[in-house]
């Protein structure tokens, strides 16, 4: 081999080296970015279900609330409803027990077109 012929390949040789050198260093960059980016989504992800599981803990305590606003207000209703029927029975108990009497033919009426329509089909 000539002088030429060495330089050449000790040149071409060095090229390779700082191409290598310098591939590894991107790659490397690289795995750190995306080490970095999927810290940062995995943050995010963890902060959007705290944030979800808090409004879905909240949504639950608003309808716990609800539905005891909604169970009191049914018992002041029937407490009420039972004081007003015990008064109207002691001013006339016949008008009381036709209108319960009434009631019930409609709630067996109700019952009995429900049943029948279920049978039908």
């Amino acid at each position: 081999m000539t002088d030429a012929t060495d330089r050449t390949g000790g040149d071409l040789d060095d090229r390779v080296e700082e191409a290598v050198g310098r591939a590894k260093a991107a790659a490397d960059a690289a795995s750190d970015e995306a080490s970095d980016v999927l810290d940062d989504v995995s943050s995010a992800a963890n902060e959007a279900i705290g944030r979800a599981t808090a409004a879905a803990s909240d949504a639950a305590s608003q309808a716990k609330a609800l539905a005891a606003d909604a169970a009191d207000d049914a018992a002041e209703f029937i407490d009420d409803a039972t004081d007003w029927l015990q008064e109207k029975y002691r001013e006339n108990p016949a008008l009381v027990l036709g209108l319960a009497a009434a009631a019930g033919v409609a709630i067996l009426v109700g019952i009995g077109a429900i049943v029948r329509a279920i049978v039908r089909d």
